[in-house]
């Protein structure tokens, strides 16, 4: 849940401040003591009603006060439907939407000024997106989005894309689509959406059942790209022409490249396929974090480790572990790491990679 981590700003509403229990709530008595901190008409930047599960009753109750805050711009509905009845979650949906555009508009909805959105935790639908356009539709484009942990189908997804490139291009700086089951279908409409966000630095599109097409197509989507900070593709599958077109996106950049953090674990990109990519590798040196974790390599993906060298005075994470690079393998990244100083490195895991004690001794010597 974004935004909301540590003490809250004076500005800030986090519904579950006062009483963190994840819980119910079905009763208008108790959902109008949730916010009864606030008062009709305050101002206020920073929402978040998540954790709670709203009844139809209870959301009706709290919507008016809702609707009367002014200058609201980032909302966290997240998490709000929990167990819910399908006809009553839309219904809770739409009322806490309207009301909460109401109060980013100054009392109308259309002019809603909402620049910072999650709707993870939903259990999405088209129809669940169609109860929450009011918060994508607003006057102002939506810099931050997440919509993770909602099964989204590849239908959804598409829906996704038409909403937010409706006018083009999008204004999108981050976007976390995590935990859905799209496809490949729905790979291709996030693709979209991506080719569309020029101003895009950090992106997250992990754990969505793609499959080898739809994973190329939106690999070949990030080659524009390139102003990514932190880049989050796990559990794709990349393979080898994968690979290839994660290295020419990151090629591209002619070594101005700002990625810091890049995680490509479980993409299936084999030793061929990460050869490609560290080809690109090669030619970042801002890289922060990365891991190339459960991806089938073995000792011949570390024949060259040039990669490493490039981001040595940055490096604070490696993660390689539940590969198959045995000790020949490890041999191999030991060098890679006595070749250069790693002054940042902080973290390194390796576990489950099939690594005796002569390839574990010469990666603690190094």
């Amino acid at each position: 849940m974004a935004g909301f981590e540590g003490a809250l700003p004076l500005d800030a509403f986090d519904v579950c401040a006062a009483n963190p229990a994840r819980e119910h709530v079905a009763e208008p008595d108790a959902a109008l003591k949730l916010v009864e901190e606030l008062s009709n008409g305050q101002a206020l930047r920073k929402i978040k009603l998540s954790n709670k599960s709203y009844g139809a009753k209870a959301a009706k109750a709290i919507a008016e006060k809702l609707a009367s805050l002014r200058g609201v711009k980032d909302v966290d509905v997240s998490d709000v439907i929990a167990g819910r009845p399908e006809a009553e979650a839309l219904e809770v949906l739409e009322t806490l939407a309207t009301a909460l555009a109401k109060a980013s508009g100054y009392g109308d909805a259309k002019r809603s000024r909402i620049t910072s959105l999650d709707v993870s935790d939903n259990a999405l639908g088209q129809k669940g997106l169609d109860a929450l356009l009011p918060l994508f539709m607003g006057a102002a484009p939506l810099v931050h989005l997440k919509t993770c942990n909602n099964g989204m189908s590849s239908a959804a997804a598409h829906q996704l894309k038409d909403v937010l490139t409706s006018k083009g291009v999008t204004s999108l700086e981050s976007f976390h689509y995590f935990n859905n089951m799209s496809g490949d279908e729905g790979a291709k409409a996030i693709a979209e959406i991506v080719q569309k966000s020029p101003d895009l630095t950090d992106l997250r599109f992990s754990g969505t059942r793609a499959g080898r097409a739809g994973s190329l197509v939106f690999a070949e989507a990030l080659r524009a790209r390139q102003l990514l900070v932190t880049v989050d593709l796990a559990d794709n599958t990349f393979g080898t022409d994968g690979g290839q077109l994660l290295g020419e996106w990151l090629s591209a950049a002619n070594g101005a490249s700002p990625l810091e953090v890049l995680n490509v674990r479980d993409c299936s990109l084999g030793d061929d396929g990460f050869g490609e990519l560290c080809s690109g590798l090669e030619k970042c040196d801002n890289l922060r974090a990365l891991d190339f974790s459960g991806n089938e390599l073995t000792a011949d993906a570390f024949t060259s480790t040039k990669w490493l060298a490039s981001c040595a005075s940055t490096l604070e994470v490696l993660q390689v572990e539940e590969n198959e690079f045995s000790s020949r393998g490890a041999g191999r990244l030991a060098k890679g790491f006595s070749a250069s100083q790693f002054p940042a490195l902080s973290t390194f895991v390796c576990r489950a990679s099939e690594i005796g004690s002569r390839g574990a001794l010469g990666l603690a010597r190094a």
